[in-house]
């Protein structure tokens, strides 16, 4: 429920250090008004001081990475998977890879910096950042020398800390390899001086633990290209190797050169002591900013250490305070990892090395990390109850600096309604839509539809809450569950009536949004052949979307939920796991990656997998939404089983197979932990109707069964002999989980029963 309307869209771009640290504090301290965005491509960020841990061996990808879906949630902020491609200051928004703008009225940028693809032949060569492209073909790399017995020559460019680091991980990785010869791995630097950067102490403790380590190092040694061979110095020297790590110095974002910010010679963010771009509305820290008042070395330490300061200066722009200096140190801790838990540790030309140093390094990096881990979904405090809604931060405070009025009185019937300027400027950005049905549409008082001669008008409706944060995602999903009840019946969809209820919000925002949810709406009936013909929308204390969906078929054409017969096979087109998911995301419990994988689930379409399962024969069809796989199959089976003879109608059970079952990523976590939905408890009353529970008792997938599905897949009873061919189709359309769970089977006591996997 909202507790206070918004007004101001503050939008984060990047997952970095900064912003982290920015989330979590507002998390602790959130302004009531303001609605955060986070923009980022991964739904997991690597913190950098553990990375060489995570290639080491030392730590999981888990306990390395910061999960940004479930800090979203512990600040209440919106999280938008995808990478922003420009920024037009004057229009206040963002464009994005593969999604519609994104509007602000005050914008953070902490990207870091990109690969720089400098040296010719890159190409040929694996760049150590982003890890979460590295890191697979670093497994990739070990299981290969694991399973191959001949020698293998790594090489790491690049003799920064970063550098250095990467190649004593691999080193204590692969040791096996190079304490027998098997394996070389090289440190290839520009510099004579290894670890550039770095005191002469500390080089010289880094160089003991390289040659302790069986680390060849390669300096002053200059790459003039990369190729399938090695590398080839600008002397022409050659060293051959298998395979070639990038750690070199990375380049800005090249987006950001037609953004009209300042930006210093190398493409990066100019930001003045405030973090304050160019713009006065756009900030910047982390490696995307140049620090204006002096040069800052491109370390995770800063970012660390700016997140305070952009904090507060976030919090007093928006409320027209003063902005605090960030002022960086001259010198700071550095602790450069050494691969088998040593480390040297750094600071003011002074080092130390050894296991002890690794120990303190770990101690302060496991600290920052498990700031993250604790964090829980965001709760009322004192602070964001609506009585805390005070005149003092209401928008009228803002006016000058481009916020927007918003009045505490709001309308009921009628009243509530959107205002007429804001949805037709959400219409106007509605991609174009074409209809041969369609008469009268959007802009009139009603659609007329002329329906097909010889067609069947097949209609249904569906409502969602909101299920994920993203408006244009949640209208995608909301559309394909509405879309699949004709999917199900084997009907052709034609138009839709959209219901919208927006979340209250200045009109600046709400019309941002509803652009989103129009764009995502017809852009998913646009793909099934379907128009968008009317609707109404209105505000709420939540974000909901309904459609009723009107498709045509020809009565031969349609496939009904009851028909199955005894003998046909059961297949289901989708994993199960989206209510359980998702419910453990309220919990706090949630991975990333698991709501991730259930959006992609939901955003599947089953109108394909249909026609599929037409072609097969399908007798019965059905789509698994709220009443889980066991309620929408014992519907299948109920005794009113049309389309077969007297005998077979009370006489129609199912036979379950656990194995073969589909299950999302994380949904037998969530079973085992009791993180399940609140329906649930409804659905299991569908329990009663299974002979022999105690089979899966003990398997996560005996709670799956009742698990509530939104945009759910297809059911359905095939012919035996048309449904191995049928499950390849579906495999070849992108249906990666289908399978075949189970057989009808004559009806025992009780409809369904649970049995060993013996197709």
């Amino acid at each position: 429920m909202q507790d206070s309307p918004n007004y101001q869209d503050l939008v984060l771009i990047g997952g970095g250090h900064a912003h982290a640290l920015t989330l979590m504090m507002w998390a602790m301290k959130p302004l009531p008004g303001v609605r955060v965005t986070l923009i980022s491509p991964q739904v997991q960020t690597p913190y950098s001081g553990m990375l060489p841990g995570l290639i080491a061996g030392h730590y999981s990808y888990d306990e390395t990475h910061i999960d940004l879906t479930r800090l979203c949630a512990a600040v209440g902020a919106r999280f938008i998977v995808s990478s922003a491609t420009g920024i037009d200051s004057e229009a206040r928004q963002i464009a994005l890879d593969g999604h519609p703008p994104i509007g602000f009225d005050l914008l953070s940028i902490d990207t870091g910096a990109t690969p720089a693809h400098q040296l010719p032949g890159s190409e040929h060569a694996i760049p150590v950042k982003p890890i979460s492209r590295f890191y697979p073909h670093w497994q990739a790399l070990r299981q290969q020398i694991r399973e191959e017995h001949r020698a293998f020559d790594l090489a790491v460019v690049g003799a920064g800390a970063g550098g250095c680091e990467i190649a004593m991980a691999m080193a204590h990785a692969l040791q096996d390899g190079l304490h027998s010869g098997r394996v070389n791995i090289h440190l290839v630097s520009r510099s004579k001086n290894v670890p550039e950067g770095y005191p002469l102490m500390a080089r010289k403790l880094a160089a003991r633990e390289l040659r302790r380590l069986g680390i060849r190092v390669h300096a002053p040694w200059d790459v003039a290209a990369i190729n399938d061979d090695g590398l080839t110095s600008s002397s022409g020297a050659t060293l051959a190797l298998d395979a070639v790590f990038l750690c070199t110095q990375a380049a800005a974002p090249a987006w950001l050169s037609g953004t009209g910010l300042a930006l210093d010679e190398a493409g990066f963010v100019r930001v003045d002591e405030t973090l304050r771009s160019s713009h006065e509305r756009i900030f910047a820290a982390g490696d995307v900013a140049a620090f204006s008042p002096r040069t800052l070395p491109k370390a995770g330490v800063y970012a660390v250490r700016q997140a305070p300061f952009l904090f507060h200066n976030l919090r007093a722009t928006l409320l027209g305070k003063p902005l605090k200096k960030f002022r960086p140190q001259r010198d700071f801790l550095s602790m450069l990892a050494c691969g088998d838990k040593r480390a040297v540790a750094t600071r003011n030309g002074f080092a130390l090395a050894g296991p002890h140093m690794w120990r303190w390094k770990n101690h302060i990096d496991q600290q920052f990390m498990q700031r993250f881990r604790e964090l829980r979904p965001m709760v009322e405090s004192e602070e964001t109850k609506p009585g805390l809604w005070r005149r003092e931060n209401a928008p009228e405070r803002v006016d000058s600096r481009g916020g927007e009025s918003f009045h505490g009185m709001r309308c009921n019937g009628c009243g509530a309604k959107v205002g007429a300027d804001a949805l037709q400027r959400a219409l106007a950005g509605v991609p174009a839509q074409e209809s041969e049905h369609l008469l009268t549409g959007i802009g009139d008082d009603a659609a007329v539809l002329q329906v097909p001669p010889g067609k069947l008008l097949v209609q249904s409706s569906d409502q969602l809450r909101q299920l994920v944060r993203d408006p244009w995602i949640f209208a995608r999903i909301a559309t394909l569950h509405a879309l699949s009840d004709l999917f199900a019946m084997h009907a052709t969809p034609a138009s839709a009536q959209l219901l919208a209820t927006m979340p209250l919000a200045a009109g600046r925002l709400t019309e941002r949004d509803l652009a989103l949810v129009m764009d995502g709406v017809v852009m998913e009936l646009n793909r099934h052949g379907s128009v968008l013909s009317g609707g109404h929308t209105s505000e709420g204390t939540e974000f909901q979307l309904g459609l009723t969906v009107n498709g045509f078929a020809d009565a031969e054409q349609l496939v009904a939920k009851r028909g199955v017969a005894p003998g046909e096979l059961l297949i289901l087109t989708k994993p199960l796991g989206v209510g359980a998911v998702f419910a453990a995301e309220g919990f706090g419990e949630a991975k990333g990656r698991w709501l991730q994988a259930a959006q992609d689930n939901m955003l599947l379409s089953n109108g394909p997998a249909a026609e599929i399962l037409f072609r097969a024969g399908s007798s019965a069809l059905t789509d698994v939404t709220g009443f889980g796989l066991l309620g929408h199959l014992l519907e299948m089976l109920a005794e009113n089983n049309a389309g077969r003879d007297a005998q077979h109608t009370r006489a129609l059970g199912a036979e379950l197979w656990s194995e073969p079952l589909p299950l999302l990523p994380g949904a037998a976590s969530c079973a085992e932990n009791s993180w399940l939905s609140s329906l649930h408890p409804h659905n299991a009353l569908a329990y009663e109707q299974v002979n022999n529970a105690a089979r899966w008792a003990a398997l996560p997938h005996w709670a799956l069964l009742a698990d509530p599905q939104t945009a759910g897949g297809l059911l359905a009873s095939v012919p035996e002999a048309s449904a191995d061919q049928c499950i390849a189709e579906l495999k070849s359309a992108g249906y990666s989980h289908a399978a075949i769970i189970g057989k009808v089977m004559l009806k025992r006591e009780k409809p369904v029963t649970l049995a060993d996997y013996r197709l």
